[in-house]
């Protein structure tokens, strides 16, 4: 019995060993953590205290540069399109204003800067931030009365700011920047990595342009001014180096101004030439016209009737005018005949217009340095319907940038090459995809310049003696939510001089303008865009320096025009 009380007397002392040895160890191990998490506070009082310097004003001292330059973007003739400045904005650290001060310094601050908000900047000085902007852009004068105030942690930050000088012509190319001097649109967003780039600030490099600003205002001006006089609700325009593929000029209406790129709405950002896709109409009978005389399948004498309309199924295809006579093909463009295309269409069929379709890029997505680009609509499924009604421009919606890529291909020698923004982009590039041969684009050419020539053309009103004017005319029926509005269309026209060779382009595109009297209460692209490429190309002669010069042919006919 004694031998059993002295071993649990052994086991008590073991156990009271052990336990003294576990508290022991415990008490190690939560030393351990506390040290650790007084390093840690400690870590974090440090980089609180950094944070805080980070955001007083010795670490803002006046001048501090919030944002970085950009380099400047200049046209083909090196006028300035894009520039950076520096601007003063007003800022303050209300966590080191002493709190009995923060009434008075509100009050002072709304003397100096009446149109700010007594509330507001109160609001500001009396927040528990580190930094706050109490007004951006303040003038050195402004600034100057504000130090009299004597609050030491009231200072200014610097920012480089972006400033285009030609306002809202070529916004759409430029694009524009956001407070903290990014591209977010345009030329400035697609660039924004060169253009922010050092290197590249520092050599005084300058992003060059396609683009004339004077063209460009040549054409701002024309179509704002078609719009307005037809109470249209927008429009297109772009002007094309046919030789150089290099866009001189290029316009969506409504514009917005750059500078003021807050102020953009969803209307004025949208990018109607390059974003927009469209039915574009009887524009596209040139291209039609282009692939079936490439593909052997007429020539100009080619016998079509368009008398009647042509019932296709449910649909019915007519023409604006109804015809007494069967139509040459080369009357037929002169009259642009719906009914004659349709036929064409269906004489072409479905593997031949794709193909001529592929190689003119409009089944996919157009290329140019800007993001906003938009995708070709074609159907999925081609029914016989959809290619008589392509074939004369609906059923099919692209953008303008696309329509006039594909054009210049087949005035230009059969050659497909996309247009550019960038000058001198190809001037080291020969490489073309050829569309059609160069005797189908001599052919089409002939028979555009004949649409515009002769009196019974649908283009006349684009004609200017000595410049051989070629072109075709659209009027489309708007399709909105897949359904066709009669009473509002799409009237375009585009243009190319000289006819015998080619050296420029204009394109027009107006947004429902609304008849009037001066154009015998019509609204086609005859009567609306024709006039206003004419008045372009007469403003653009002086500057492209043009000579006029009468063709033998021409000269030939008007003598027997005049006997």
């Amino acid at each position: 019995m004694l031998e059993i009380k002295k071993n649990n007397l052994e086991l008590s002392g073991d156990l009271k060993k052990n336990i003294i040895e576990a508290k022991s160890r415990f008490s190690g191990i939560v030393f351990f953590l506390l040290l650790g998490f007084f390093f840690i506070v400690l870590k974090i009082s440090y980089l609180s205290l950094n944070n805080n310097k980070k955001f007083s004003n010795k670490s803002y001292p006046n001048n501090y540069l919030s944002t970085g330059p950009r380099a400047d973007i200049v046209d083909r003739n090196g006028n300035l399109l894009a520039t950076s400045f520096i601007k003063t904005d007003l800022a303050a650290n209300p966590n080191f204003i002493r709190k009995e001060n923060k009434k008075f310094v509100s009050q002072e601050i709304i003397k100096v800067l009446p149109e700010l908000n007594y509330d507001d900047v109160y609001k500001k000085i009396n927040s528990k931030k580190n930094f706050v902007y109490l007004k951006r852009s303040i003038s050195p004068k402004k600034y100057t009365q504000i130090i009299k105030i004597g609050e030491p942690n009231i200072f200014t930050i610097n920012r480089y700011v972006r400033y285009y000088p030609h306002q809202v012509n070529a916004s759409h190319i430029l694009g524009g920047v956001n407070i903290d001097n990014v591209g977010i649109k345009g030329i400035e967003k697609k660039f924004n990595n060169i253009l922010q780039d050092k290197k590249f600030i520092q050599e005084k490099k300058k992003l060059h342009l396609s683009i004339d600003i004077n063209l460009q205002k040549i054409l701002d001006n024309h179509l704002n001014h078609r719009i307005l006089k037809h109470s249209a609700e927008g429009g297109a325009g772009i002007i094309l180096d046919i030789k150089k593929n290099e866009i001189l000029a290029m316009n969506s209406l409504p514009q917005y101004n750059p500078n003021h790129i807050q102020k953009m709405n969803n209307i004025t950002e949208f990018n109607n030439a390059t974003l927009g896709v469209y039915e574009l109409g009887s524009l596209f009978k040139s291209l039609t016209g282009a692939i079936a005389l490439d593909k052997n399948l007429l020539d100009e004498e080619t016998i079509f009737d368009a008398r009647k309309p042509l019932i296709v199924g449910k649909y019915k295809i007519h023409d604006f005018e109804a015809k007494e006579k069967k139509l040459k093909f080369s009357e037929c463009i002169l009259s642009s005949s719906n009914i004659c295309f349709a036929l064409i269409g269906e004489l072409l069929g479905e593997e031949n217009i794709r193909e001529y379709y592929q190689r003119m890029k409009l089944t996919n997505k157009p290329e140019i340095e800007l993001p906003e680009i938009g995708n070709p609509l074609i159907p999925k499924i081609w029914r016989k319907t959809h290619i008589m009604t392509m074939s004369y421009g609906h059923g099919i919606a692209i953008s303008p940038l696309q329509f006039i890529n594909a054009f210049n291909s087949i005035v230009n020698e059969g050659q497909f090459r996309y247009s550019t923004l960038i000058k001198g982009k190809y001037d080291n590039d020969e490489n073309f995809s050829h569309v059609i041969s160069k005797n189908t684009s001599s052919r089409i050419r002939h028979l555009l310049r004949e649409n515009v020539r002769n009196k019974e053309g649908t283009g006349d009103n684009a004609e200017i003696a000595g410049f051989s004017i070629g072109g075709k005319t659209g009027t489309a029926i708007k399709n909105k939510l897949n359904r066709y509005n009669k009473k509002e269309n799409l009237s375009s026209f585009i243009g190319f001089f000289p006819s015998y060779n080619p050296k420029y382009l204009v394109f027009i595109m107006v947004d429902n303008p609304k008849p009037i009297k001066e154009t015998g209460w019509y609204a086609t692209g005859g009567a609306v865009a024709a006039p206003t490429v004419k008045e372009i190309i007469n403003e653009m002669i002086p500057i492209i320096r043009i000579e006029p010069k009468i063709i033998e042919k021409d000269l030939s006919q008007h003598v027997n025009l005049i006997n």
